[in-house]
């Protein structure tokens, strides 16, 4: 079960508008879709498992949620896992039963439509949906049959197309991330350690190129990849997170130091934020959310009064596009904590809203 997701900031290039899209644990840049009045909207999406569906919701001052009109929208049972495209267009999902499912936005509202084919063909008990940062295509990480269905996405109307063949693992996947790039796909392996693939920018196939050790860290549950794809880091499920130098032809990982960074119990979460000045991982055990800033070399220090509350069993994080809020799905609780970023590094509770039941997975787009 977890993540996307991630962190992003804003630039302005010329007189284009550029969107960056937390997903899972990541963030890109695109062009920014506007509703019709010329607004720019900001969404946050929660898979829930248990329930079988996604809730919906828009974002408002001070990062306070309000719920879609209609939502959740019904999906299948065991949403295990949710990802949606640089460009706010479409929301993916994965259910453990098997089927990835594509749905469209509604710039204006929020609302998500199914895709017309959904649910997608993927292999045995998925785990974790990612999408790469243009949107161009769609990994479905399947615990069961141990690969990775690879899909192109018609970028117009969202249908999938299965490549032709999977991609066998090395292990058991957990979750996954792309770098900001779109260059790599990483994957967390448990005991195995994270795997390191390749990305053909034509056709979405993958080429392994490395599986990393989760060592000096017990195991890799979740992986993130900051802003300028130079640090990637792991949370290990247990009690810590490890940082990796990320080499920037081949996407190969190498450990920061000798020795891990303490977290909370068993964080299974972890997400980048704000242009890759922050890391937040999510203690399942604990019930809470540990942060931290990120240094010039990759070693993490602590924000002052980390960790902090969340509710029971949070299952996800993900920092908003602008890099001003970070929102975590609690899966005991059924609800969604929000959190502001402060300009001094500080981070604060903003409240929480109630979700389907037991959220597994949250994105936040723009």
């Amino acid at each position: 079960m977890k993540k996307l997701s991630k962190a992003v900031f804003v630039l302005i290039l010329l007189s284009s508008t550029i969107l960056l899209v937390s997903c899972g644990h990541d963030f890109w840049a695109t062009t920014t879709p506007t509703n019709p009045s010329g607004a720019v909207n900001k969404f946050v999406y929660a898979g829930n498992n248990s329930g079988g569906s996604i809730s919906e919701y828009t974002v408002g001052t001070g990062g306070a949620l309000t719920a879609v009109s209609g939502s959740p929208v019904t999906v299948a049972s065991g949403v295990v896992s949710i990802a949606a495209d640089s460009g706010g267009k479409f929301v993916f999902a994965a259910s453990s039963n098997g089927g990835a499912y594509a749905f469209t936005v509604n710039r204006t509202t929020g609302a998500l439509t199914l895709v017309s084919g959904s649910p997608f063909t993927t292999g045995s008990s998925p785990v974790w949906v990612v999408a790469t940062p243009g949107g161009s295509f769609v990994y479905v990480l399947n615990g069961g049959s141990k690969d990775v269905s690879v899909y192109a996405v018609n970028t117009t109307t969202g249908v999938l197309t299965p490549a032709s063949s999977t991609t066998t693992l090395a292990g058991t996947p957990v979750r996954g991330t792309v770098d900001p790039g779109g260059h790599f796909l990483y994957v967390s392996e448990g005991t195995t350690g994270t795997q390191v693939f390749k990305i053909d920018a034509s056709t979405g196939v993958l080429t392994a190129v490395s599986t990393v050790p989760a060592s000096p860290c017990a195991l890799s549950v979740d992986v993130t990849v900051d802003a300028n794809t130079k640090f990637a880091f792991v949370a290990d499920g247990s009690s810590a997170v490890c940082g990796y130098t990320v080499n920037s032809s081949t996407g190969d990982l190498t450990v920061i130091g000798t020795a891990s960074t303490s977290a909370g119990t068993q964080p299974v979460a972890i997400a980048s934020g704000a242009a890759g000045k922050f890391v937040f991982a999510a203690n399942q055990g604990g019930n809470n959310l540990s942060g931290w800033t990120v240094n010039v070399d990759g070693t993490l220090t602590a924000i002052s009064g980390s960790p902090f509350t969340t509710g029971k069993s949070p299952n996800d994080v993900t920092v908003d596009p602008s890099g001003n809020y970070v929102f975590v799905a609690n899966s005991g609780d059924n609800n969604i904590s929000i959190f502001s970023i402060g300009s001094t590094n500080t981070l604060t509770s903003v409240g929480t809203i109630a979700s389907g039941t037991g959220p597994s997975s949250i994105v936040a787009t723009q």
